[in-house]
């Protein structure tokens, strides 16, 4: 390979590179992927040292390890931090050999940034450790049973949550420590993970040390084909106090119209045992309902729910009721007194007595604006995909030139770039060297000033082949007022451009052709009228006479039809003024 082969190697590796004096530990040259990852341009690097791109704190020890390596002469790699432009701290593998450049001492580098990496085996560890705190030092009670339901293994917290040891637990039956009356139902419950993976138990009592009675919510998995497990793993929490809390929180009428005054949401009880549903005033509020609505059956709340929404949403609220799983929550649409349909969020917490569900409160939320917001940005979001007209999205740039940070299909399609060279690229990309036009500056101009503005350009694809746009800008601000994005919509206006082109070359032949009607056929035609007239003064005989009038009259009569041709071709073209900007000076479109 010649010497220009490596050269372009170097220069077109998508690794980051680069070369730099040892002495003087100046950057001497750097590749593509070099100024693209750290964000600095080929001239910042080639006037920074490769402390620039270090932690201050690294300066002395790099200097110290660069002599070293100068001296050994030997491959070296290492894993260092690196600065980019934008301040980011990363994590970069380096390797580098000494190599003699233009007769100086340097070291070419390859640079493969593992901060990814990094953070992945840091989360890993931190996953792990994660996990040893849930298990030995978490708030739920894990175990695993066999298939007789004997303890196989019981986490360390047992000793926390009931008093009782792992150890005085592991070897024995289930049974030894659930309240009689709950081990049929648990039995029952227990014979479906015969036929599912996980399932979730209804609230039992558990014996602890004290020979007090606490109620468990235990998760099941089974894993018993899992060779590491060999088993079903359980979940327990306790909720003894839990349960206490939300039946006296039922029980008691005072503090729920406290809570009902306390909030703007809708607040409901259903009690199970009447099938009534208590609501408060938000009731008539919100959803507008009349008072006598304040309390109400099950059946009415499930016929305003929306018919669309009703069939899921009752057999969802009636699994939770039949499976004793305590929060309940959903989404759905649902019909007001004023006949208006609202979206609402409700969720709902079921109370148990001896695990029989008695009462369930809850609250529902008024979400019909943010559904509508979610509504419209799916709807916008279409727009800008699927339109015709390029769609470009940036920074604000205040440090730099606005960076793009979103296209869409069609401006990457219009401008031949892929989306990957153009995301991270300034704004002016589509300019290329033609960015002394006057709607560049206009372009620069609005952003430095914060305003929207409207241009005609020379745009260039990445081929170079020249298009006509038509863009406008505006400026995105946040609720401060500061301007934190631009929005570009580019539309080709090549085909218009091309077309006011042969209107314009139309009227300068239609300009040649009255030029040619009025000069150059009229003129012989005036001396002929002349010669005639001339003529008349003379002395001529009769018969001669009638032949001048005669030659007369078809004169006047041929003048006046090209003085007619004339004047109707004149009015077929347009003039400079009322032709486009574009037209009124010479094009810059080759075409």
């Amino acid at each position: 390979m010649t010497q220009s082969s490596y050269y372009n190697l170097f220069l077109l590796s998508p690794l980051p590179m680069w070369l730099f004096d040892v002495e003087t530990l100046r950057f001497l040259d750097v590749n593509h992927a070099a100024t693209a990852h750290y964000g600095y341009s080929r001239d910042e690097f080639l006037s920074m040292t490769i402390n620039d791109i270090r932690p201050a704190e690294d300066g002395p020890a790099i200097a110290k390890l660069v002599r070293k390596n100068a001296e050994t002469a030997r491959f070296y790699r290492n894993s260092f931090s690196h600065l980019k432009k934008d301040g980011s701290l990363i994590r970069v593998s380096i390797e580098s050999n000494l190599i003699d450049f233009n007769g100086k001492k340097a070291r070419i580098v390859l640079a493969t940034d593992i901060t990814k990496r990094v953070e992945t085996e840091h989360e890993l560890e931190l996953s792990e450790q994660r996990f040893r705190a849930l298990v030995q030092e978490g708030s739920d009670l894990i175990v695993i049973l066999d298939d007789r339901l004997h303890y196989t293994y019981v986490s360390p917290t047992s000793e926390r949550i009931l008093g009782i040891p792992a150890s005085e637990i592991a070897g024995r039956h289930v049974f030894d420590f659930i309240h009689e009356d709950d081990r049929l139902r648990l039995l029952a419950e227990a014979d479906r993970l015969k036929q599912v993976q996980q399932i979730k138990f209804s609230p039992f009592r558990f014996k602890n040390s004290k020979g007090e009675w606490r109620w468990l919510e235990t998760r099941a998995t089974n894993l018993s084909s899992k060779q590491a497990v060999g088993g079903i793993v359980c979940n327990s929490k306790d909720i003894t106090d839990s349960i206490a809390s939300q039946k006296a929180l039922l029980e008691n009428i005072e503090r729920f119209n406290i809570v009902s005054k306390a909030t703007s949401d809708i607040i409901w009880d259903y009690n199970l045992k009447t099938g009534k549903i208590l609501w408060n005033k938000g009731v008539k509020g919100i959803l507008a309902h009349s008072p006598e609505d304040y309390i109400t059956t099950l059946t009415w709340w499930e016929e305003h729910i929306h018919e669309d929404d009703r069939d899921r949403v009752i057999a969802r609220f009636r699994e939770h009721l039949d499976k004793r799983i305590l929060r309940w929550q959903d989404e759905y649409r649902f019909y007001c007194g004023d006949g208006k349909v609202r979206h609402i969020f409700d969720r709902g917490f079921i109370s148990l007595d001896n695990g029989v569900p008695v009462r369930m409160i809850g609250a529902m939320q008024d979400i019909t604006r943010r559904k509508e917001e979610e509504h419209w940005s799916r709807l916008l979001e279409t727009v800008v995909i699927n339109t015709t007209d390029g769609v470009m999205i940036t920074d604000a740039g205040l440090d730099d030139p606005p960076r793009i940070i979103y296209v869409n299909d069609a401006l990457v399609q219009m401008s031949g770039y892929t989306r990957e060279e153009l995301i991270g690229s300034p704004a002016d990309i589509f300019h290329g060297q033609n960015t002394g036009q006057k709607g560049v500056q206009e372009i620069n101009d609005a952003v430095r000033e914060k305003r929207a503005c409207n241009v005609e350009l020379l745009n260039y694809t990445r081929a170079g082949v020249p298009f006509h746009v038509s863009i406008t800008i505006s400026p995105v601000t946040n609720a401060n007022g500061a301007v934190t994005h631009w929005t570009s919509i580019q539309r080709d206006i090549s085909e218009q451009i091309r077309y006011l082109n042969a209107v314009k070359a139309q009227n300068e032949k239609l300009r040649e052709i009255a030029w040619l009607q009025s000069h150059g056929v009229r003129a012989p035609l005036v001396r002929i009228m002349a010669l005639v007239d001339l003529l008349g003064h003379e002395e001529v005989t009769p018969e001669m006479e009638s032949l001048l009038k005669y030659l007369s009259d078809s004169a006047k009569e041929l003048d006046h039809i090209v003085t007619s041709v004339t004047r109707h071709t004149s009015s077929e073209w347009l003039s400079d003024e009322d032709l486009p900007d574009a037209l009124a000076s010479p094009s810059d479109d080759p075409a």
